[in-house]
């Protein structure tokens, strides 16, 4: 009975909302990804080779406008609201994240937050993608 509801849902969706959620499901999986590599990242320049610093500051480049991209796809993948609430947190969350490490010695022990900041972008990531399945 479940799957047959979940079946009929989907193929109420229109193609193209079909696709923006494909390409929303792949974002945030790589997304997650991304933030388990960058804590390793951080993992690897702490306790094995202190110069590999730049690396991790450098790779969050490139992942960081990823969840403005899942915010902008939740509209047109027609994405619940709670979806779409959760992607605007990832967003400020990437904000603090940066602000944490760019500001780290003007805001002292609040530079602390920084790693428990990734362990909020990783949960939140999570709970989307289980959000996202749920169907």
């Amino acid at each position: 009975m479940e799957v047959q509801k979940m079946t009929a849902t989907r193929s109420l969706v229109p193609s193209a909302a079909q696709y923006a959620r494909l390409g929303f499901s792949i974002l945030n999986a790589l997304f997650s990804i991304c933030i388990a590599l960058q804590v390793f990242l951080a993992g690897f320049a702490l306790f094995v080779v202190s110069s590999q610093w730049g690396m991790h500051g450098n790779f969050a480049m490139y992942f960081a406008p990823i969840p403005v991209l899942l915010f902008i796809l939740s509209f047109p993948a027609r994405l619940p609201k709670g979806i779409k609430i959760k992607s605007l947190v990832l967003i400020g969350l990437i904000l603090l994240i940066f602000a944490t490490a760019v500001f780290s010695e003007e805001i002292g022990f609040a530079a602390a937050a920084h790693p428990v900041i990734s362990l909020g972008l990783f949960l939140n990531a999570m709970l989307i993608m289980r959000e996202m399945t749920k169907g």
